[in-house]
Order: C-alpha cells, then structure tokens, then sequence
C-alpha cells in the first residue's frame, strides 16, 4: 500500500473502540515503520486562549479563537498545534508541514509567538495522537475500520466539529448509510 500521508482517516460505522468512533484522523506520517495522525473532531477540551493561560501565557491583544480537542489516546500530555500553511512563522524550525494546506507544531515557542499576536490566525490544538505499528493500519483498513481518502484544509478548518465526519463522508464518496446491514423483505 503507498503511503496514505497526508490524508485523511474515516471511521466506518461502528468502529468499536470509544477513542476513534465517529472520528476523522489527519494522517501526518505513513510508512514501513507505521502511522501517526490526529484525530480533528475529538471532543473539545478548552479553548486556545484557556491552554495560553494554563502554559502561563500572557495573551497580547487578542487571542486567537480556536479549540483545544483530544488529538489521539497517545501521549496525552503533548499538545500539537495545527494550522494553515499560508501562517506557517519563518524562523521557526519545529514546524512541519503535514501536506494539502497544513501544518503542525509542537513548539513551546510557536504557542508563545500565539500569546504575543504573531502567531497563526486559524490554530486548532490537538491534546494527544494516534498512532499505528508496522502493518496495523493497513491490517485495520482492509477490516472496514477505516476510509482513506484526501486530506482536506476545508474540512480541517472549516465548518463544525460535528459535521467534519459527515463532510469527510461525503469527501470520500459515499455516506455512513452505506454501511448498515440491512436485508429488504425479512422481518
């Protein structure tokens, strides 16, 4: 299987496991030695301008209005920031870019140029990671757990967290519908 990175990680209906039902994971790394992504509709657990203050961050002017969601059941004390290409900082080397549009820091010093007005516009923090072994993803695809498909920024930044499984849905192709079990004429 070529590497599904970057893309985006659909989770077919019923997944079976609490940390990724309903989820869409963006899919950073893809390879022989495994995966890593975040999930970008997890449930939110404060907003920017709450992590600023809890890193102890003095906020100059107006912080930026984004959330905080859980990223993943891995390493939930790490905050990865996530946010357009177009704001990536020159002279920040702990950035990287994830692909289609987006980039992702886990930066002490990207969260301070947030805090002092010189950071992106548009940054969603994601608590946490998901991440696969060798294999697993790809043994998990081919089981119907997961729908790759295209990462897209839209679908990353734009519109509600609610809606982002359904709009990925529809990005691959087809709708949660299709994968219930039903048999016409028996009762």
């Amino acid at each position: 299987m070529s590497s599904l990175a970057p893309g985006l990680l659909v989770a077919a209906p019923p997944l079976g496991d609490p940390n990724f039902d309903r989820s869409v994971v963006l899919l950073a790394a893809h390879g022989p030695e495994g995966a890593f992504g975040w999930v970008i509709n997890g449930r939110e657990v404060m907003t920017l301008e709450d992590l600023l203050t809890r890193a102890e961050l003095g906020v100059v002017g107006e912080a930026p209005n984004g959330p905080v969601r859980i990223g993943g059941p891995v390493s939930q004390e790490q905050v990865w920031l996530v946010y357009r290409t177009v704001d990536r900082l020159e002279g920040f080397p702990e950035q990287f870019d994830v692909g289609s549009g987006v980039t992702a820091s886990s930066s002490r010093k990207l969260l301070e140029a947030i805090a002092d007005g010189r950071g992106p516009q548009t940054v969603m923090g994601l608590v946490g990671y998901a991440g696969w072994a060798p294999g697993q993803l790809e043994n998990e695809i081919r089981s119907g757990a997961w729908l790759p498909t295209d990462a897209d920024e839209a679908i990353v930044f734009e519109g509600t967290r609610e809606g982002m499984w359904q709009r990925a849905y529809e990005r691959v192709g087809t709708t949660p519908i299709a994968f219930t079990a039903r048999t016409v004429g028996s009762a």
